[in-house]
């Protein structure tokens, strides 16, 4: 689980940014010449998609730090030998 933070990273920041700056960009780079709605609201749409993907890679990082910190415990418990006792 922890060999695959940089993957992580990668796919939801990475990815995640790329479709909120890439949607914005074409958002207001052609305010003139696409005033569809349903374009705006498609564009719209996919800069939330990024926004989620960030925010998940986020909360994913908070868990991997937490099952570490988990491990870590676990093991100062065992060599003091009271993890039987949890």
């Amino acid at each position: 689980m922890f060999k695959d933070r940089a993957l992580i990273w990668v796919l939801e920041y990475v990815f995640g940014g790329a479709l909120v700056l890439i949607s914005l960009a074409d958002m207001v780079f052609r305010v003139s010449v696409r005033t569809d709605a349903h374009i705006w609201a498609a564009h719209l749409f996919v800069v939330c998609l990024g926004v989620v993907l960030i925010s998940c890679s986020s909360s994913m990082r908070q868990r991997m730090l937490l099952a570490r910190r988990i491990d870590v415990l676990t093991k100062q418990l065992e060599k003091l030998g009271i993890a039987e006792l949890l």
